[in-house]
């Protein structure tokens, strides 16, 4: 199978329209229609039906990209580096990721980064903002994926934001299509990340506003063990849905926005100013993790909402 067929049908995924992703793409709308029945033929079976507005994934298309996406990604970073000074950098890269996007970012990030930096030695950490933060400064992390701090120390730049939910067991009655309120969540009784979490601080100060009252159950600083107890129907939890997407998907758990008001969490890119990274290293590893994200994003494996650009 051509690589570039499939990255005609990315275009065409991420676009919803033929037309848009062959302007994209730069080549004839024609030419590119011809290369989709081509790859449609090859795999023997529809991957788009039409809709008023363009086109939509069936089934089978959305499979395909949900497989191809991070490969076809790895596959042109390799290309990309291969021959590069960058490639031959033999050196430890040590990267820090919050707990609640671990699950979604951990794998593909660390197979882009071994893609295009086949010789470095990847160390990971997971642990809070204020965790991964102190870890930078004390140079025990090089680069951290973090929620927003006040700290003149860091070079920060934002990645995306993502409405929190709350999730419970799969006989708590939640809706994705029914909102619980702030109010009507305080009334839950709640399992609540350690003090250092960030969507902890988010609720506390959201309560304290509104004059109301958390009524915390459990607190644990582990998100496996927070989905756990959820799971057993000790507590309710608030969560971005990235972190429980495979659990909300077998049913496992259910989940319902938060509104009035609609509680949010961002997260972007950090550095010290004391980095001890090469320039040029320390600038590709922050392009790799913000195309990561992005594409994750637009592939809808991510559900959170990306800055506008510039």
């Amino acid at each position: 199978m051509d690589t570039y067929r499939l990255k005609y049908f990315l275009a065409i995924a991420e676009e919803g329209s033929i037309n848009r992703a062959a302007t994209v793409l730069g080549i004839a709308q024609p030419a590119l229609s011809r290369q989709l029945r081509l790859l449609e033929q090859e795999l023997g079976v529809t991957l788009f039906r039409r809709t008023a507005r363009g086109v939509q994934l069936t089934e089978d298309g959305e499979q395909l990209r949900a497989t191809t996406t991070a490969p076809l990604r790895q596959l042109e970073l390799a290309m990309q580096y291969a021959g590069s000074p960058l490639a031959r950098m033999q050196r430890g890269l040590r990267i820090g990721l919050p707990r609640t996007a671990a699950e979604v970012l951990a794998s593909p990030l660390l197979d882009s980064l071994s893609a295009a930096f086949p010789r470095a030695d990847l160390h990971l950490s997971v642990g809070s903002t204020a965790e991964l933060v102190e870890a930078m400064l004390k140079a025990a992390v090089d680069i951290a994926v973090i929620e927003p701090v006040p700290d003149d120390r860091l070079f920060y730049g934002e990645l995306l934001s993502e409405d929190l939910a709350v999730v419970g067991s799969p006989d708590s009655g939640l809706e994705p299509t029914q909102p619980v309120s702030f109010a009507g969540l305080c009334t839950r009784p709640l399992i609540l990340g350690d003090e250092h979490s960030g969507i902890r601080k988010t609720l506390e100060n959201t309560a304290l506003r509104l004059k109301l009252t958390l009524n915390p159950r459990y607190s644990t600083d582990s998100v496996h063990l927070t989905k756990d107890l959820v799971r057993q129907g000790r507590g309710y939890a608030v969560l971005p849905r990235s972190a429980c997407t495979r659990e909300i998907a077998s049913g496992a758990l259910r989940h319902a926005p938060i509104i009035e008001p609609t509680l949010t969490q961002q997260i972007g890119t950090a550095t010290t100013s004391q980095l001890n990274l090469p320039r040029g290293f320390a600038i590709k590893v922050s392009e790799i993790i913000r195309d990561e994200v992005t594409g994750l994003v637009r592939s809808g494996l991510w559900p959170a909402t990306l800055p506008p650009p510039g």
